[in-house]
């Protein structure tokens, strides 16, 4: 059996206290941070938004397995550049992200692919309906549903408004 005595003096005590003060801390500026990147990541995961879209297949499938149904081949496809400040459209565009657990935030001013595709059918006969993918890596930063009218909407893909 091994015994270590020593004498606690005023500075070991503070030492003592200064080192467990900092654990608690660290523990307590960790922990928060944490939560939000498991729900975020939860979120994510619950409209099934976080998985790898590299082919046009992966695409039209996740498209479909949302409910909607689109033309297989996309309208269009092209480059876009996320601007690096956000003006008011934009917010309001990422809140539409934010409530079906997309962020753009993380991408201001990074390139990626606009994938736009035809709906064959919208809930309320609405027609020029498009389904917009937007992909960075292989994977999906942002998505929606729109019609581009005077009158039109946009909202999230994992919404589905009812028949009117």
């Amino acid at each position: 059996m091994i015994v270590y005595a020593t004498k606690v003096t005023v500075k070991k005590a503070i030492a003592g206290v200064l080192v467990i003060g900092a654990v608690v801390w660290g523990v307590a500026a960790l922990s928060p941070r944490a939560a939000e990147t498991v729900s975020a990541q939860n979120a994510a995961q619950s409209t099934d938004l976080s998985g790898k879209l590299k082919t046009n297949e992966q695409r039209v499938a996740l498209l479909e397995s949302l409910g909607w149904k689109v033309n297989p081949e996309p309208r269009s496809e092209r480059e876009v550049q996320i601007p690096k400040t956000f003006d008011d459209n934009y917010q309001a565009y990422n809140a539409i992200q934010l409530g079906q657990g997309l962020d753009l935030t993380p991408y201001q001013g990074k390139r990626a692919t606009l994938y736009t595709y035809e709906l064959t059918e919208y809930p309320t006969g609405a027609q020029g309906v498009t389904a917009n993918l937007l992909i960075r890596r292989g994977r999906l930063i942002a998505a929606d549903i729109s019609a581009a009218e005077a009158d039109g909407f946009v909202h999230g893909i994992t919404e589905q408004p009812g028949a009117q």
